[in-house]
């Protein structure tokens, strides 16, 4: 996995999970922490329910290493 540069990082909000097998489905990207915060704190007023804010820090692309099975 590679880490993403700054300039390629982006946000996204979503309800908070309850549970383990609960699903987030964020929807849209926000180019900048300061929208996905004024927006997740928005939703969590309207919904009375708290939001998160998620941050894509990395790619994973099927031809990396698989390092769970060790180097060699």
């Amino acid at each position: 996995m590679s880490n993403l540069p700054p300039f390629a990082r982006f946000w996204m909000v979503c309800r908070k999970p309850q549970h383990a097998g609960a699903k987030t489905e964020p929807r849209q990207r926000y180019s900048s922490r300061e929208d996905a915060q004024r927006t997740a704190e928005r939703l969590a007023r309207e919904n009375d329910a708290p939001f998160i804010i998620l941050e894509a820090v990395g790619i994973a692309r099927p031809t990396d290493p698989d390092y769970s099975r060790g180097l060699f």
